[in-house]
């Protein structure tokens, strides 16, 4: 079986596209974003807006009467890698064939899709021993120290981690100590999970256009509570620095709240973060030969519809 996967940058219309293909296929849609599993930040993580529904025994998020799996089903303050979303999205790709329907892949977390189209390595379980160590190091001297030790004993894996991703950071030094040796080499040798055949389709949008997408959908959420939603999350009792707070952003909300910085001073850092992190997005993504690229520029969302349509319909044989 071929699993359709979309891919993109932030805000280049991937999810509404997607979901619009249910007037061609019948399809349930995995999501391949590590923001959006998180329950209760919907805005900042611009999960799609649908919500939890009984089906037989059990539930389902629903997003425009599609399935969509995998998101908002974690409590925030949960770690959650690569394997774990290879275990859940393997699991879901089985039950949505057996029951007849198309399952596609949409989301901008190239490493999560890289488990689909390349597998992956099966690294040494977490040890906690190592972790406490690591996270009472973050404690004293910073995320940069943690980092700056990492690129001394790695410079390769620290290549591809960016300095704020302060859990990937943790999880490569954890495994280094523990292999004795780089996570690049150890990597090599490691036994994979088993990768899919898939047919990768990309939506390749101008600089100028995903920057007035990126501007707009960041005023949207300064519009519409992304500060009144941290605000509830801290007054739940979660901390400043559980998982769901590394999400793009966020950190110039929390300094907002404790007025460290002023409003504006909030949206323009979010603005420019995520135009970096569209940067980082593309640059994974533009390295993989496999992907059908669509020049979104200048089409209309029923335009592009129609070429994923067309493109599924050919390499799938619908």
């Amino acid at each position: 079986m071929k699993i359709p996967i979309i891919v993109g940058v932030t805000s280049s219309g991937k999810t509404e596209v997607a979901v619009k293909l249910k007037e061609k296929f019948s399809l349930e849609i995995i999501s391949a974003d590590s923001r959006q599993i998180y329950k209760y930040l919907a805005i900042g993580t611009n999960k799609p807006q649908g919500k939890w529904i009984k089906v037989k025994d059990d539930f389902v998020f629903v997003y425009k009467d599609v399935n969509y799996h995998l998101v908002d089903f974690l409590e925030p303050d949960k770690e959650y890698n690569a394997l774990e979303f290879y275990k859940d999205a393997t699991k879901f790709i089985d039950k949505i064939f057996k029951n007849n329907n198309l399952a596609i892949i949409v989301g901008g977390t190239g490493l999560y899709i890289k488990t689909i189209t390349d597998g992956i390595s099966l690294l040494p379980k977490r040890n906690d021993e190592i972790r406490k160590e690591l996270k009472e190091k973050l404690e004293l001297y910073g995320k940069q120290y943690l980092y700056n030790m990492l690129y001394k004993l790695d410079p390769q894996r620290a290549k591809e981690i960016h300095t704020n991703n302060i859990n990937r950071i943790i999880r490569s030094l954890e495994i280094i100590i523990q292999a004795k040796e780089p996570f690049s080499e150890l990597v090599k040798k490691l036994p994979k999970t088993k990768s899919y055949d898939v047919l990768i389709i990309g939506f390749y949008l101008s600089k100028q256009l995903i920057k007035e997408r990126i501007v707009s959908k960041t005023e949207w959420m300064f519009k519409n509570g992304i500060i009144e939603e941290t605000r509830e999350l801290l007054n739940r009792g979660y901390d400043i620095k559980i998982p769901a707070f590394t999400s793009i952003g966020y950190n110039w909300i929390l300094k907002f709240i404790n007025k460290e910085i002023d409003f504006n001073a909030a949206k323009d850092n979010f603005i420019k973060d995520t135009l970096n992190y569209a940067k980082r997005q593309f640059t994974w993504f533009k390295k993989d030969k496999r992907i059908f690229w669509i020049n979104c520029d200048t089409l209309s969302e029923k335009d592009i519809v129609d070429k994923v349509y067309v493109k599924i319909s050919k390499e799938l044989n619908f």
